[in-house]
């Protein structure tokens, strides 16, 4: 599996592009800015696009939806059935409007916790990770080991929890529950800021030592 993040965006969201070279599938995770980079990438190593997936549906992560399907319009455009209720008013909101977030398409369909996404021989678990939105999840790819959490945990800290439809509680019982599903060595890719890994989250991020012990 390759994995290459783009900060994308006026709040540098990593936007991932991860395909199989094998069988020349991928999917894009958050399209938050210009895309010119992600379609060079895809058109010289040949990738077809299955997905467009969102983390949650606050504007900086999906601020490029509709780019997304009009670069790759044969990709379906996913996300959990709660950020699909709420995507267009955040993008209504002052925060959408200030970093120029624009209308997005309807999902193609929505996918829940324990759905599985297939590129290629590589499969990614659907986990709902609410806390810092109801609409929040995480995809777990487990034959690399690592997993892509949104705006969840960051390397240090955790997603806030002050925004209209967070929740502290939530996201605590969340972060749990998925650490609970991943081993040590497990890389966590989250949607700001550099990637890290469980084991180190557990012996560093204040909040996670908090939430375990």
């Amino acid at each position: 599996m390759v994995v290459k993040i783009f900060p994308l965006g006026l709040l540098t969201v990593n936007t991932l592009f991860v395909y199989d070279p094998e069988s020349k599938e991928g999917m894009i995770v958050d399209p938050a800015g210009e895309l010119d980079e992600i379609v060079g990438v895809a058109d010289r190593n040949d990738v077809k696009v299955n997905y467009i997936v969102n983390t949650h549906e606050h504007p900086d992560h999906v601020a490029k939806n509709a780019w997304a399907k009009i670069e790759f319009s044969d990709a379906e455009l996913l996300m959990h059935p709660a950020a699909a209720e709420s995507i267009n008013r955040w993008i209504e909101s002052d925060f959408g409007r200030s970093i120029g977030a624009e209308y997005s398409p309807p999902p193609d369909r929505t996918i829940n916790d324990g759905d599985v996404l297939e590129i290629g021989k590589y499969k990614f678990k659907v986990f709902h990770t609410p806390g810092h939105s109801p609409g929040s999840i995480s995809l777990f790819n487990e034959d690399d080991n690592f997993v892509i959490v949104g705006d969840l945990i960051f390397k240090g800290s955790i997603g806030r929890y002050d925004l209209p439809g967070s929740d502290y509680e939530t996201l605590k019982k969340s972060i749990v529950r998925l650490l609970d599903k991943l081993n040590k060595d497990t890389v966590i890719i989250p949607g700001h800021g550099p990637t890290t890994t469980v084991k180190q989250e557990l012996l560093d991020n204040p909040f996670i030592r908090e939430f375990i012990i």
